[in-house]
């Protein structure tokens, strides 16, 4: 094993450590490290569903403008080092190596989550890195989440939905109210579509803040063409660009609204305009994988992160939207903490036949329990644990115009992604 494999290792035996919403561990761990979060501007995003695509194009945007940016995600698909960039280079193997010796002690002494380490890992090397912004992701919520011991100076509130009740709430409003604790007083905050419970609370937050919130849904006019072109047309705030988002979908243009706005105000408290010629090159750039990804084409082949009831509807809006003349066929393994029972409903009449897996996670749904649910919709459904066989088993059924989804969990598409053959990717 090679010493960077053996600190993945550790890093991910943190998780014996249950999730433990709240700021002292990484209060800690800060201190340590001479409270790096204090040292570059940090733009937050919260939200249910699109903050990493929202992420992606927000940091696509401010480096397009000569921004060196800092872009913390997560979870990974493929390597931890994912999670950590610096103008797109993942987080160096030895900056990973190095970071853990350090703290090590200090981590196991306070039984720091895997977490709590990775935000303080990010947290340093963007700051080693003499980055001039950062754009980070909530892990969990908002409130009690580790990353907000930043002192955001903007913060982006994506569409909110349904998940992580058990940590969260059960209701809109209470969910609303942990994502929205990431409003610091008096900054600028920005959210795009919302339901109304939502955005009741978004709203009264900022009053309660002093801050201001910037509905980008009602400054954006969007002329979308639905296709695996993705050609758009967009004007909001007085910007108008145009061109092609490498994954389809309304809703990743609205995502690449809502960060063309952050953008723009970020960039103008510091006397930059943007500029829509940039962004519209940087287009290509914004690629994020495993997000209605196409790996195959004829048959065609979509890996999909998406794994709640909100998101798993968005995605089927694009692909319904998709000029298939075939079969469709569903892949889907899920963690155990979703509505299972609802996303089952919804997606039982929606393909032709659908095999059920496991992802690679501790906290997968029992196959057994997620194919018996099924079974109360469909019977054309089968069950096979191991995630390869079930993939190569799915393959299998399709005609060259068929047409399979993988979805369900990270955990899923990202074991995929890195042991499927070479010869199955997008050519």
């Amino acid at each position: 094993m090679t010493p960077y494999s053996q600190t993945v290792e550790e890093l991910f035996d943190l998780q014996k450590y249950a999730i433990k919403l709240g700021l002292d561990n990484i209060t800690a761990l800060a201190r340590v490290l001479d409270h790096p979060e204090k040292k570059y501007p940090v733009i937050h995003v919260a939200g249910t569903n699109g903050k990493g695509s929202t992420c992606l194009y927000l940091a696509q945007i401010l480096r397009a403008h000569g921004f060196k940016t800092g872009l913390f995600t997560s979870p990974h698909l493929v390597d931890f080092r994912e999670r950590i960039r610096v103008d797109e280079k993942l987080i160096p193997r030895e900056d990973v190596i190095d970071f853990w010796q350090r703290l090590k002690k200090t981590v196991l002494e306070l039984k720091a989550t895997f977490f709590d380490t990775t935000t303080a890992m990010a947290l340093d090397h963007f700051a080693r890195s003499n980055v001039d912004v950062v754009v980070m992701e909530t892990g969990l919520g908002g409130r009690l989440d580790s990353t907000n011991i930043v002192p955001a100076e903007m913060a982006v509130i994506t569409p909110i939905g349904f998940d992580h009740q058990k940590q969260l709430g059960n209701t809109l409003a209470g969910i609303a109210g942990e994502k929205a604790g990431i409003i610091k007083t008096a900054i600028p905050v920005f959210t795009g579509r919302q339901p109304r419970e939502a955005m009741d609370v978004l709203r009264q937050t900022c009053r309660r803040q002093k801050s201001f919130l910037h509905t980008v849904a009602e400054e954006t006019h969007i002329e979308y063409h639905p296709g695996r072109k993705g050609d758009f047309q967009m004007k909001s705030a007085g910007i108008h660009i145009a061109g092609r988002l490498p994954q389809p979908g309304r809703f990743q243009l609205e995502n690449l609204a809502l960060a063309l706005n952050t953008a723009r105000f970020f960039m103008k408290q510091r006397g930059q305009a943007l500029e829509a010629e940039k962004v519209e090159r940087r287009l290509p750039q914004m690629r994020w994988p495993g997000r209605l990804e196409l790996v195959r084409r004829k048959p065609d082949v979509f890996f999909d992160v998406s794994h709640n009831l909100p998101g798993i509807k968005a995605s089927m809006e694009v692909l319904s939207e998709e000029a298939t003349t075939g079969k469709r066929y569903l892949l889907l393994g899920l963690v155990n903490d979703k509505d299972m029972s609802r996303i089952v409903r919804y997606l039982s009449s929606l393909f032709e036949f659908i095999v059920v897996t496991e992802p690679q996670s501790s906290r997968r749904q029992e196959g057994e329990l997620l194919y018996q649910a099924f079974l109360q919709h469909t019977q054309n459904v089968k069950l096979i644990k191991d995630l390869v066989l079930a993939y190569e088993s799915s393959l299998s059924m399709l005609g060259k115009n068929d047409t399979l989804v993988v979805m369900g969990s990270h955990y899923l598409v990202g074991a995929l992604k890195a042991r499927v053959d070479k010869k199955q990717q997008l050519r």
